[in-house]
C-alpha cells in the first residue's frame, strides 16, 4: 500500500489538466472526461499504475442513480477506489435511454477522477464565476439578491426541456445539457432564455 501511495501522491502533484473546452453559452472554460484522461494517462505509465470504472444502478428513496467506482491500482496488485454517483432520469430532451445512463456515468467518472487526484477546481480568470468570486461581498449580494417578481410560466412547447434544466444542479450538468441542444438553443431565443435564467438560479446557489 506504501508504493500505491506514493504513486497517488507524485501524481496528485503533478497532474495538469487545462481547461481546454469553451462554452459560448455560459462563457466558460471547462475541462472534459476526455481531457482528464489524456493528461493522466502517462503518468500513470510512469508510476505503473491503472485504473479502472465500474458502474452500476442503485435506488435512494424511490430515485434511481449511477453509482461509479473508480478503483486505482499498481502492479502489485494493491489498489484503493472511490464513488461517485449522478441521479438517472427517466428522460431528458433528445436523448434516449442509452445516452441518459451515458451521461449519468461520464459525469459520475469525471467526478471519481477529481476526487481522487486532486484536480484543482479554480475558476478561470476570464469566466463569470472568477469576477463573481473576487468582488467584495456587499456586491456579489446585490447582484446575486433573488428577484422579487414571479417568473413567468414556461411555454408548454418547451416543457420538457424546462424539467430538463430544473434537473441541473450545477454549471457542469447546465454546460453537459446546453451542448446536448447547441443548435436548437442558439436557434430559438425563448429556449435560450430559458437556459440563461437556470444559470443565473445555479450562480445563486453556487456562488
Amino acid at each position: 500500500m506504501e508504493d500505491l501511495l506514493k504513486s497517488l501522491i507524485y501524481i496528485q502533484q503533478n497532474l495538469t489538466v487545462p481547461k481546454d473546452q469553451f462554452n459560448s453559452f455560459g462563457k466558460f472554460h471547462y475541462r472534459s472526461l476526455e481531457s482528464i484522461l489524456a493528461a493522466l494517462k502517462p503518468l500513470l505509465a510512469e508510476q505503473h499504475c491503472g485504473i479502472r470504472f465500474a458502474d452500476e444502478v442503485v435506488e435512494h428513496g424511490g430515485r434511481t442513480f449511477v453509482k461509479t467506482t473508480l478503483t486505482f491500482f499498481n502492479e502489485k496488485g494493491v489498489s484503493l477506489s472511490t464513488t461517485a454517483e449522478a441521479e438517472h432520469s427517466q428522460q431528458k430532451t433528445g436523448m434516449d435511454s442509452a445516452q441518459i445512463t451515458g451521461a449519468a456515468s461520464s459525469y459520475c467518472r469525471k467526478y471519481c477522477l477529481g476526487a481522487l487526484f486532486m484536480i484543482d477546481d479554480a475558476k478561470d480568470a476570464d469566466t463569470d464565476s472568477y469576477h463573481q468570486q473576487t468582488l467584495p461581498r456587499k456586491t456579489v449580494q446585490r447582484r446575486t439578491a433573488p428577484r422579487t417578481t414571479a417568473a413567468p410560466a414556461p411555454d408548454p412547447r418547451y416543457a420538457s426541456i424546462d424539467r430538463a434544466l430544473k434537473e441541473c444542479t450545477d454549471i457542469d450538468q447546465l454546460i453537459d445539457l446546453y451542448e446536448q441542444h447547441k443548435n436548437e438553443v442558439e436557434a430559438n431565443p425563448e429556449i435560450k432564455n430559458l437556459f440563461s435564467e437556470r444559470k443565473r438560479a445555479l450562480r445563486v446557489i453556487t456562488f
